[in-house]
């Protein structure tokens, strides 16, 4: 991949892993995970940052998903190959909720239909941002985080706001905004995420934040167990 462009490079990741046979596309992913653990490669960070991105759309498309136990057993006994079957999962979120009275208040006043907050969102007028993110419509999110006048605080707010749905969180992580460390920390430490998404973030994440993750007793066992788990890697490989 010789381009610098996130988007040129997701589309680069979406077609190789659908088209490439089952080894080829798990290796894919093997083969970053263990550069950047063991040498903290900043383009297998960047490449892991955008499949997890990427995977926002891949783990919608049913013949993808249904190859999942294919590329399981395509793993051999590395390190690495342990880990990268964990992109090739679908778990639940660890909590599903609905929103509370604030969100709902808020929501009150966006009682506008689709159509209107869909426009309000493209606008650079700094109340109706501050209303719709609240907004219960995923294209109303994907709107937001593709508004060059929307702020980090925005996304974060959004990113970390309790209780969520994994439905208003997935657009965040597909957006541009995931490459920011914080906005990609805020997702995977919410447990209204789904599961899976919230692991394929945790492998660029740095040390630091591995351990509060590893921390979180909101978190799905295994979410804590595999940010323990990668965080050792890194203290081994130094």
């Amino acid at each position: 991949m010789s381009t610098d462009d996130p988007k040129i490079i997701e589309q680069q990741i979406k077609n190789h892993l659908l088209n490439a046979p089952d080894e080829e596309g798990f290796d894919f992913i093997a083969q970053r995970v263990d550069a950047y653990l063991t040498r903290r490669d900043e383009k297998a960070c960047r490449d892991l940052i955008i499949c997890a991105r990427a995977f926002v759309t891949l783990s919608k498309d049913m013949p993808f998903v249904e190859r999942f136990p294919d590329l399981y057993q395509c793993c051999d006994d590395s390190e690495s190959h342990a880990l990268a079957k964990l992109f090739f999962t679908d778990y639940a979120p660890s909590r599903v909720g609905i929103p509370n009275v604030e969100a709902q208040n808020a929501q009150t006043l966006i009682s506008q239909p689709l159509g209107v907050q869909k426009a309000m969102a493209r606008t650079a007028i700094r109340r109706h941002h501050e209303s719709l993110l609240y907004s219960p419509w995923p294209p109303v999110i994907e709107i937001l985080c593709s508004n060059p006048a929307i702020r980090e605080t925005d996304i974060l707010f959004m990113a970390s706001r309790r209780p969520s749905q994994n439905d208003l969180l997935e657009p965040i992580l597909a957006s541009q905004w995931s490459s920011r460390l914080e906005i990609r920390f805020a997702l995977a430490a919410n447990p209204s995420l789904k599961a899976s998404h919230s692991l394929r973030c945790l492998f660029s994440m740095p040390p630091a934040k591995l351990e509060i993750i590893a921390s979180m007793p909101e978190l799905h066992g295994f979410i804590r167990e595999t940010a323990r788990r990668l965080l050792s890697d890194m203290i081994r490989f130094g």
